[in-house]
């Protein structure tokens, strides 16, 4: 048997635990064994202690008689480390719009002018368009310039994208 596989045995096996419900690494042999998987309480311990360091909330009983549980049921390792590119933004939009603002780019540091607020914040690169996209009228991008002018680009290629001219003379429009 991989000890690949036997990791994850032990990890199913520490799923179904729960604070009231601990399994001690013996009684994770003694499950594994029933598999036909042969493991020694100190190699399980070592697989817990991998499990614990990768980011599963695995915890040891205060009386450690009682054995291992998984916390608040989380079964899954925490999200993997991103490196986002963030890009600094200046927007503006209506007080009434910042419900779907905060939804969809998050709240910056914000300032209040009559019926609009202008936020500042960092933005994935990679979301900005879509993202300004997706919210259409209700945001306007202030700031960097470059960014504004590229959108703009992008939104003229769109728009050109979706125009056809017929043979005879008239717009055709596109609606996917």
């Amino acid at each position: 048997m991989q000890p690949k596989i036997k990791l994850l045995k032990v990890l199913d096996i520490l799923r179904a635990t729960d604070e009231t419900h601990p399994i001690t690494a013996v009684g994770v042999c003694k499950l594994l064994e029933a598999e036909g998987i042969s493991a020694e309480r100190k190699s399980v311990c070592r697989d817990i202690n991998t499990l614990i360091e990768y980011g599963y909330k695995i915890t040891l009983c205060h009386d450690n008689k009682k054995g291992y549980y998984m916390e608040d049921g989380k079964a899954s390792p925490p999200p993997a480390p991103v490196t986002l590119d963030l890009v600094h933004i200046s927007i503006e939009y209506k007080k009434e719009d910042a419900e779907d603002v905060y939804a969809i780019l998050g709240k910056g540091k914000e300032s209040e002018d009559g019926d609009y607020v202008t936020a500042e914040l960092g933005v994935p690169s990679s979301l900005l368009f879509p993202a300004l996209f997706t919210l259409g009228t209700e945001v306007k991008l202030l700031e960097p310039t470059e960014l504004k002018e590229e959108f703009e680009k992008k939104l003229d290629e769109l728009s050109e994208f979706y125009k056809k001219r017929r043979s005879n003379g008239r717009m055709e429009v596109w609606l996917l």
